[in-house]
């Protein structure tokens, strides 16, 4: 694969990269919503809590990819982009979302103790993704979009002011003025704000990565491993609790600066070792293609097998990883087969010309 920045943050060209981390991100995400059970039986520093905790990269990795392929391209200067812009992204992302959140809307008044308050609350839900607990990732993610015209243009003025100005909002800004939302607004508007300002970083980052993958791809490809290795270990550190010995100011660096080096080390990672897998285009370039429909998928699946197994059930790693592979593999079969179908497609995320 060539190596120019076009060929790396050119959304209408399939980057074989893109797409492995996509898969990876996408079973991440799977494997921490199948260990969320484990989270009231076990200890901290239990392992299942510890894996749990280190799988956390993956809205991160999926965040950083939509910068790379959305903040890294230039903006264009024509009339009408932005309005082209959003109907072209809140479309391709917004109809499934709109039917699956509808879908989880049933489930959730069909669980709700209460179903009038329930429905009192089901249309602030909807709206802000919180029906079910992974449908918050579409309402930050147009929030992104909202934000591209001014984020294209500082990434390509200089995209380090744009990666240190996402740090400083999360770091510095946040804290503060998400304290007095809480305190003043709504609390699922504090709730979408809080998923924007903790992965603004990782859209930054997406874009820093692709417009200067050419200097730093060379150096990368030898330093990608160290990067994982300190950003996992900063990681396992954070979720051990041990970087609370810490000062205060010190300890706010530390989840950041341990899920940075991570997202980097994985996504050079995927460009450096992309000769060792690009025999398996074709499987690659699907798990990433139908990764969208298994996010939908994957916890109507996983509610069937909660229902079915006895809470402390889960504490068997032999009921959680089989749990863990089924759920996958089961939401990537139902993903295909709504993919199949141009009528069924846009359910899993996929153009009709991108399905069979």
């Amino acid at each position: 694969m060539s190596g120019d920045t076009r060929s790396v943050s050119a959304p209408r060209r399939r980057v074989l990269a893109y797409d492995a981390l996509r898969g990876l991100a996408i079973v991440a995400v799977v494997g921490i919503h199948t260990l969320m059970p484990l989270r009231d039986l076990l200890p901290n520093a239990a392992f299942g809590r510890v894996l749990d905790d280190l799988l956390h990269f993956a809205v991160p990795l999926f965040v950083f990819i939509s910068g790379a392929l959305v903040w890294a391209k230039p903006w264009p200067r024509s009339p009408g982009a932005y309005r082209t812009f959003l109907v072209r992204r809140t479309g391709a992302v917004l109809l499934p979302f709109m039917a699956w959140a509808g879908l989880y809307g049933v489930l959730y008044l069909a669980r709700a103790a209460d179903p009038s308050a329930a429905l009192r609350a089901l249309p602030g839900l909807l709206v802000s993704g919180h029906v079910w607990y992974h449908l918050y990732f579409v309402p930050m993610l147009l929030g992104f979009y909202v934000m591209t015209p001014l984020a294209s243009r500082l990434a390509h003025r200089s995209p380090e002011l744009l990666v240190v100005l996402a740090y400083v909002v999360r770091i510095a800004l946040w804290p503060t003025l998400g304290a007095v939302l809480k305190e003043s607004g709504p609390d699922l508007v504090w709730s979408v704000m809080q998923h924007i300002t903790q992965h603004l970083p990782h859209m930054a980052l997406g874009a820093w990565f692709a417009i200067r993958y050419d200097a730093t791809a060379r150096r990368m490809r030898i330093l990608w491993p160290v990067s994982l290795a300190a950003g996992t270990a900063i990681l396992l550190w954070a979720a051990l609790d041990l970087h609370r010995a810490l000062p205060g100011t010190p300890r706010l660096f530390v989840y950041p600066v341990g899920m940075a080096l991570t997202v980097l080390g994985l996504a050079y990672g995927a460009f450096a070792l992309e000769p060792l897998y690009d025999r398996y285009e074709r499987q690659v370039v699907g798990g990433g293609v139908l990764a969208f429909g298994v996010y939908f998928i994957h916890p109507a699946l996983l509610a069937a097998l909660v229902a079915l197994v006895p809470a402390r059930g889960w504490l068997s790693p032999f009921v959680t990883l089989g749990a863990w592979a089924a759920v996958t593999a089961g939401s990537y079969a139902a993903s295909w087969a709504l993919a199949r179908s141009p009528r069924t497609s846009w359910l899993a995320g996929v153009r009709p010309s991108a399905s069979g």
